[in-house]
C-alpha cells in the first residue's frame, strides 16, 4: 500500500468517526434539550451539557486533525 492510499485510508476512518460523534453529540442535545424544555434540571441535565460540552470539542479536535491530514497529502 502506498503512502498516499494509507493516507486516504486515514482520512476516511477521521471521517466515520467523526459521523459516530456527531451522530452521539446530536442525541445528547435532544435529550438534553427535552429535559430543560420539561423543567427538569437536575443531574443528568447537567450531565448531558458536559457531554454536549465533550463532544463538541472532540468534533472540533477531529475536525482540526482532518483538515491538517488533507493539507499533508499535498506533499505525498
Amino acid at each position: 500500500m502506498s503512502k498516499l492510499d494509507k493516507a486516504k485510508e486515514y482520512i476516511g476512518a477521521i471521517k466515520v468517526y467523526m459521523g459516530f460523534i456527531l451522530a452521539s453529540l446530536m442525541g445528547t442535545v435532544a435529550s438534553t434539550s427535552k429535559l430543560y424544555l420539561s423543567g427538569e434540571i437536575y443531574t443528568m441535565f447537567w450531565i448531558g451539557i458536559i457531554g454536549i460540552i465533550l463532544l463538541s470539542l472532540g468534533f472540533l479536535f477531529l475536525m482540526k486533525h482532518l483538515h491538517k491530514k488533507i493539507n499533508d497529502l499535498e506533499d505525498l
